[in-house]
C-alpha cells in the first residue's frame, strides 16, 4: 500500500547549499514545509531555537515547540519588500503515554497512525512527530521523505502541533 496524498519533503531543499551536506535534518525540512520558509531560514530557526548542531537531529522538539507558542520569520530582508510572518503553534492533546489518541475507538485507547491522523486532521498545517522523525501534514497531505510514501502510513504519531 502507498499513500496517495503524499508530497516529497525534499523539494524544499532545492537551491540550498546548506542542504547538500546535511543529514538528520527532518526537523529542518518539517519547519520549512510547515512555515512556508526556505530551507536556509528553517536551518537557522532550528539552530537558534532548538540548539540544533549541523548534521545532528533535534532533541525535545515537541516540548520546545509547545513552549515557543509562536514563531516569527523575517522574509526577504534584502529586498524592497521585506515581510515578517508570525505563526502560532498549538500542541494537540496527548494521552498519558504522550501519544495523540484516536478518539474514534471507544472500546480501548488507540493511538493515531500517520494515515488516520491525515484522515482526521485534513484541514490545516501540522508538524507531526513519529519515532525519531518529524514531518509535515498540510490539509491531509503528508510531506515527508520519499521512501515513507510506501511504508510510512503505519507509524504511530507521538505528538503533533497545529501551525496557524
Amino acid at each position: 500500500m502507498k499513500l496517495e496524498n503524499f508530497k516529497n519533503g525534499y523539494d524544499v531543499t532545492l537551491g540550498s547549499s546548506l542542504a547538500l551536506n546535511e543529514k538528520n535534518d527532518c526537523a529542518v525540512r518539517a519547519f520549512a514545509n510547515a512555515f512556508n520558509i526556505t530551507y536556509d531560514t528553517a536551518h537557522t530557526f532550528a539552530a537558534e531555537k532548538f540548539a540544533r548542531k549541523a548534521k545532528k537531529g533535534v532533541k525535545g522538539m515537541f516540548v520546545t515547540l509547545s513552549q515557543l507558542g509562536f514563531a516569527t520569520f523575517d522574509l526577504f530582508q534584502n529586498s524592497l519588500f521585506p515581510e515578517t510572518k508570525t505563526y502560532s503553534i498549538h500542541p494537540l492533546a496527548r494521552n498519558k503515554d504522550g501519544k495523540v489518541v484516536n478518539t474514534d475507538y471507544t472500546h480501548k485507547i488507540v493511538n493515531h497512525t500517520v494515515k488516520t491522523f491525515c484522515n482526521k486532521f485534513n484541514k490545516g498545517t501540522y508538524i507531526v512527530i513519529v519515532k525519531n522523525h518529524a514531518l509535515t501534514i498540510k490539509d491531509g497531505i503528508v510531506i515527508d521523505n520519499p521512501n515513507y510514501r510506501f511504508e510510512g502510513y503505519r507509524r504511530i504519531v507521538e505528538s503533533a502541533c497545529l501551525i496557524k
